[in-house]
């Protein structure tokens, strides 16, 4: 690197560098602002679920992380429940995967609340 009359002499591309600054952005008087109208008329369901429900004061209940599917044999109902639920559903409760390899639980049915052979399931979501 060289000093000359002017000061250290810069390779070509440390000077674009230098003068890649605010000469890029426009004046501000240069041009006018580009004005966008907004279109008149009713602006029912433009904001089906934006701000109406953020600062609404309902606030929905989380789905758990890990909920428990039970498909009964009987109703045909499926149910997810909780992990309290769960244990309470499976408290009193028979599994016999060897004898009855289609529905192999029996237990009370939460839907239809009468004991019935029904299959299990276990799906773990991540936490949100």
């Amino acid at each position: 690197m060289s000093v000359g009359a002017s000061g250290p002499s810069r390779s070509p591309r440390a000077e674009q560098r230098a003068s890649a600054g605010f000469d890029r952005l426009r004046p501000r008087g240069s041009r006018p602002p580009v004005v966008t109208s907004i279109p008149s008329g009713p602006s029912v369901g433009q904001d089906a679920h934006g701000k109406r429900v953020l600062y609404s004061g309902l606030r929905p209940a989380p789905p758990p992380n890990t909920s428990l599917r039970v498909e009964c044999s009987r109703c045909g109902q499926t149910s997810l429940l909780g992990t309290w639920p769960a244990l309470r559903a499976l408290t009193p409760s028979v599994h016999l995967p060897l004898v009855r390899p289609r529905h192999p639980s029996l237990l009370r049915c939460p839907t239809c609340r009468r004991v019935s052979w029904v299959r299990l399931g276990l799906h773990l979501r991540p936490a949100s």
